[in-house]
């Protein structure tokens, strides 16, 4: 089939990164003032009606599309003659939703409810049912009492966390999965959702970020993503599903990579990623020059699915954690996909974001095996309890990768780090620092970085830890805000955290830490802490990870 497009902008680039497997023979616009746009002639809106018989169907392409369809009205096209882009989105999914078209139900009218409606502003709900709060009011609707003669009339979005006895009730009225209901996590990350939030989002950042185009994070259960799980909300899928390959090559991927060349960053947590410190929505796009497509696969690899480990932080967990035989059979076909499907294309391999990288005999088995041997640059992420020589020589013996460091430690006393990383011992953690700055001093380690993560219970070290790492030699010395992973209830967060309830604003004993002189070493990074961070440079950013370590390191990645 044959297809004109009637606009040559922003959105009409974006669906074709998207759908690159139409034909298209010509485009219409009154405003765009070059011949061809990607590959294809440009005429005036006069010309649809002469070039007509050239294609099947007209696809109109614009943020608002009430002027074009009139314009076409006038030529006397009718709604046969022409579709707007979005139609096509729903070729995207894998399950069709909503198949009889029924009007949008939401069940729910808490925090769940009202992020699903900021998320998509074009959910037009037509009524509300909670079973608590009916009689109430929502969006200045009235809550309804839910039955089954109102669910039956309506498309069900189910909008509330703890879902299980909703969905159990859906089932036992006989309603079925995606053609009469969903929950609002379900809805949001269907393609055609990911790709509405991105391709109608009119921000533009000045910022060249292609991190999504050629990293994948595998987390837990294999759940993957393009970028650092910290800085984006949506999972590509499971390796427990599928292959890498397709995971890859997903719709989902390809909607992410379309965020980041059209730069609205649309899935980004602008909040938390340090490419967006002094960053600034700006007017226009380019459209002078064709979107980078993704690699072919991913040249950054991010490991963190095995939560093994030798500690037990506070932050992150109330006992220690070691994989039994039935976990460490579904980690080992995690295992096997990285080293078969992800390694032998791998330039940079990190290890490991969850866990104890030098512990896990997951990870172990990775940083050693065949696949890995050709790796140009590995980086590891442990807690340096068992970063020693004997482990040092087994990796060295392994690869001639350069290896980078990053240790995870948030204190400068014995006393708090011991209560902070329950089960660590700091006398040993001391002398293996003192052995890992060695390797730095001589060459054999490319980077060392110490993290802390600040908190009520060790910010007042934070000036001791930058001592700490200057003594050391270490190349940087980051620092983080804390993060609920589910640990804490909000009264408790609040008390823990060392920010404002906004989450970027520092309270006050840290911004009276963060003015001492010491923290103004060049070593010192305040990570995720906006305050007081350096904007971050102009230009393109091939990859995150590998920017946040050669500002530091000049030609590391060389």
């Amino acid at each position: 089939m044959k297809y004109a497009i009637y606009g040559v902008n922003r959105v009409s680039k974006d669906f074709l990164y998207i759908f690159d497997n139409l034909e298209i023979v010509c485009f219409f616009d009154d405003e765009y003032v070059e011949s061809r746009f990607l590959g294809a002639p440009v005429y005036s809106s006069k010309d649809i009606i002469p070039h007509k018989g050239e294609f099947n169907k007209l696809i109109v392409c614009d943020f608002d599309k009430k002027d074009k369809i009139k314009v076409l009205n006038e030529l006397g096209l009718s709604s046969c003659d022409y579709t707007a882009e979005d139609t096509f989105f729903e070729q995207l999914n894998s399950d069709r939703i909503n198949s009889n078209n029924k009007p949008i139900l939401i069940w729910g009218t808490g925090i769940a409810a009202g992020k699903l409606l900021e998320w998509d502003k074009t959910i037009k709900p037509q009524c509300y049912v909670d079973t608590y709060k009916y009689g109430k009011k929502f969006n200045e609707v009235e809550i309804l009492k839910p039955d089954i003669d109102l669910c039956s009339k309506h498309f069900i979005i189910v909008a509330i966390r703890k879902n299980q006895e909703i969905i159990q009730q859906l089932q036992q009225w006989g309603f079925k999965h995606w053609e009469d209901y969903c929950t609002d996590e379900e809805y949001i990350a269907l393609p055609s959702e990911l790709l509405k939030r991105t391709i109608f989002d009119k921000s533009c950042y000045d910022l060249g970020c292609r991190t999504m185009l050629n990293h994948m994070e595998v987390g837990t259960d294999g759940n993957s993503i393009c970028c650092c799980s910290t800085f984006i909300y949506h999972s590509l899928g499971s390796l427990l599903n599928k292959s890498a390959g397709e995971l890859w090559s997903s719709s989902i991927h390809k909607i992410m990579c379309l965020s980041n060349v059209n730069k609205t960053y649309s899935f980004c947590r602008k909040d938390m990623c340090p490419f967006f410190i002094g960053t600034y929505n700006k007017a226009g796009t380019d459209l002078s020059s064709p979107y980078k497509k993704m690699e072919a696969s991913p040249t950054t690899v991010a490991v963190g699915f095995d939560e093994t480990c030798n500690l037990k932080c506070i932050t992150c967990r109330d006992s220690y954690k070691v994989a039994c035989e039935e976990e460490q059979e579904k980690l080992d076909i995690i295992s096997n996909k990285i080293k078969e499907e992800l390694l032998p294309d791998c330039e940079f391999y990190i290890s490991a974001g969850n866990g104890e990288t030098l512990m896990s005999k997951q990870y172990r088995n990775l940083l050693t095996c065949k696949a890995n041997k050709d790796t140009k640059w590995i980086r590891l992420l442990s807690n340096g309890l068992l970063f020693n020589e004997k482990n040092w020589r087994m990796l060295r013996e392994t690869t001639s990768a350069k290896i980078m460091i990053t240790i995870s430690i948030d204190a400068a006393t014995k006393s708090t780090y011991e209560a902070i990383r329950r089960g660590g011992n700091f006398d040993i953690l001391k002398k293996n620092m003192e052995y890992a700055a060695s390797l730095r001093k001589n060459g054999e380690l490319s980077y060392m970085r110490l993290n802390f993560v600040v908190q009520a219970m060790n910010y007042k070290e934070m000036p001791g830890f930058v001592k700490w790492g200057l003594e050391l030699g270490v190349d940087e010395v980051f620092f983080t805000k804390i993060l609920n992973w589910g640990t804490y209830s909000e009264e408790e967060f609040a008390q823990v955290s060392m920010m404002e309830s906004d989450g970027v604003t520092p309270k006050k004993e840290l911004k009276e830490i963060l003015s001492l002189p010491i923290m103004q070493e060049k070593i010192v990074d305040l990570g995720t802490i906006q305050y007081g961070r350096m904007n971050v440079e102009k230009g393109s950013k091939e990859n995150y990870y590998r920017w946040e370590l050669e500002r530091k390191v000049t030609g590391l990645f060389e």
